[in-house]
């Protein structure tokens, strides 16, 4: 076990993904503790408070551990999802405080650039981005934002031009999507971080199921984690088998 130090122009550390294919690791960017600590309206009624985000993804030789480039992608990038393909060296990620839906891709000198696709529901309304599911056949991307509940459908097969083709609210909040292998079911769960999640009535704490035809989402089953008192649902891992 070792420590490795993000670089000092990307001071935040966040999501980390791996194509093996080309030796490259991505890392995403945050907030410090200080921040995350915070209740989210406190927080973003904060200006000093709201400078201290991250607004970078860093490249990384994934065998060496060592960083090559520190791309700028401002608005605190979160989470990072490859194309799984051979031939795909692209991966996506999205930024909660600008709203945008990014891509990262390989160039043909071997370095990446991040390049602004597309907005996610209607930034000047702060929906915030947290979770994106790809499907493995890079198809479609799954962006669940956080303030409005609602999941954001977008065609990938050009991944340089987005088309968003489906959007559905799922709750009063939303968080973590996630998506069988088959690509027919479409799962989220409602919890950010306790200290971030809502209050009052809008505190719904579940895990919803859908199917996925390709079109719209359909429901097939949710489990009321506050009514069962399970606690705060947020993060799954499913097998490639069992689901």
């Amino acid at each position: 076990v070792r420590t490795i130090w993000m670089p000092e122009d990307a001071p935040y550390g966040y999501d980390a993904r791996v194509n093996a294919d080309l030796n490259r690791l991505l890392t995403s960017s945050f907030t410090g503790k200080r921040n995350y600590m915070r209740p989210l309206p406190e927080l973003m009624a904060d200006p000093e408070a709201m400078k201290n985000f991250g607004n970078t993804v860093v490249v990384w030789d994934f065998h060496a551990r060592k960083p090559l480039q520190t791309l700028a992608v401002p608005g605190a990038p979160l989470e990072i999802r490859w194309a799984l393909g051979p031939e795909q060296d692209w991966a996506f990620t999205s930024t909660a405080l600008t709203s945008k839906l990014w891509g990262l891709f390989l160039r043909k000198d071997g370095t990446f650039e991040a390049v602004e696709l597309a907005a996610i529901g209607d930034p000047a309304k702060i929906p915030l981005p947290v979770d994106i599911s790809l499907s493995t056949d890079a198809r479609h991307l799954f962006v669940s934002t956080w303030n409005d509940g609602t999941v954001h459908v977008f065609d990938v097969s050009d991944p340089r031009k987005p088309k968003l083709i489906h959007e559905k609210k799922i709750g009063s909040q939303v968080n973590m999507v996630s998506q069988s292998w088959d690509g027919e079911r479409v799962y989220f769960t409602s919890s950010l971080l306790a200290n971030w999640d809502k209050t009052g009535a809008e505190n719904e704490q579940f895990l919803k199921a859908f199917t996925w035809d390709g079109k719209a989402l359909t429901p097939t089953f949710a489990i009321d984690f506050a009514e069962e008192k399970l606690g705060r649902p947020h993060i799954m891992n499913f097998g490639a088998l069992a689901f």
